[in-house]
């Protein structure tokens, strides 16, 4: 973005105008009353300040408080090199190479997309998620693949919140040849478009997250009802052992005391 160029080093290249004049250009530029601005720098620069002729090419360069117009801003700009004002080479090349990159300025502005950083760029693969696994095996395998997903679904979140506000995602030689309103709309359209992303991205591990809780819950009552099937078996197999063993032990007495010729009343 455009930065204030005024200052104290600058007024000792101004032809001679009132110094409240050109403090009060200044401000009102600061307080971003363009309007006003220009005329003030207009009236200075045509009556011969460098500062004001400075000032005023590049408020014709970025369109503030006027219509864009690189002619007018190259002409004013000159005029502060001629006047001598040290700062004036650099702003007419930064200028100059502003309408020259005005279409990737006009990207952020109006057509940015934000390709790059869409949630389906990092082939965050969705988990296939059972109604119930009845294996460990099957178990194991779905934990595995929502660990997976959740890790890129991390990096995805991680990465979006690291590209706002807008100067992160803007290329900084860009920025630099922003005016303040462009800037403004940039970051308004940049931030529509990732929290396009955020709210996909968030559906998606809503759903996720649904099934792999409805998943758990139901694999988790059928290892429940399952050990308890289990633990009846045992209990009733112990049983049976246990009748069993009683009745054999009986027979063997039976045996042993018929064969000592001893009668069971």
């Amino acid at each position: 973005m455009k930065a204030v160029l005024l200052s104290a080093a600058l007024l000792a290249f101004s032809a001679p105008v009132s110094a409240d004049d050109l403090a009060d250009a200044h401000k009102a530029w600061e307080s971003k009353d363009y309007a006003r601005a220009f005329k003030a720098f207009s009236v200075l620069a045509n009556a011969g300040n460098g500062v004001a002729q400075l000032q005023l090419g590049e408020m014709y360069g970025f369109g503030e408080g006027t219509t864009e117009d690189p002619v007018q801003a190259e002409r004013w700009l000159k005029q502060a090199v001629a006047s001598g004002v040290a700062e004036a080479p650099a702003s007419l090349m930064l200028v100059r190479e502003r309408h020259a990159r005005k279409a990737e300025i006009t990207y952020y502005t109006e057509r940015f997309d934000g390709a790059e950083r869409a949630y389906s760029n990092y082939g965050c693969a969705r988990p296939v998620i059972p109604a119930q696994s009845t294996s460990n095996a099957e178990i194991t395998a779905v934990n595995s693949a929502v660990s997976v997903w959740a890790a890129c679904h991390g990096r995805f979140v991680t990465d979006l919140n690291k590209a706002l506000p807008a100067a992160n995602t803007i290329s900084p030689t860009i920025l630099k040849l922003m005016s303040n309103a462009e800037y403004q709309r940039a970051n308004e359209l940049i931030s529509k478009v990732y929290a396009k992303f955020a709210d996909d991205a968030q559906r998606i591990a809503d759903q996720v997250l649904a099934e792999n809780a409805a998943w758990k819950s139901a694999t988790e009552k059928f290892a429940a009802d399952n050990n308890e099937k289990l633990a009846g078996k045992i209990a009733s197999d112990k049983a049976r052992f246990d009748r069993f063993n009683l009745e054999e032990q009986d027979a063997v007495q039976r045996r042993i005391d018929a064969a000592k010729g001893v009668r069971k009343q």
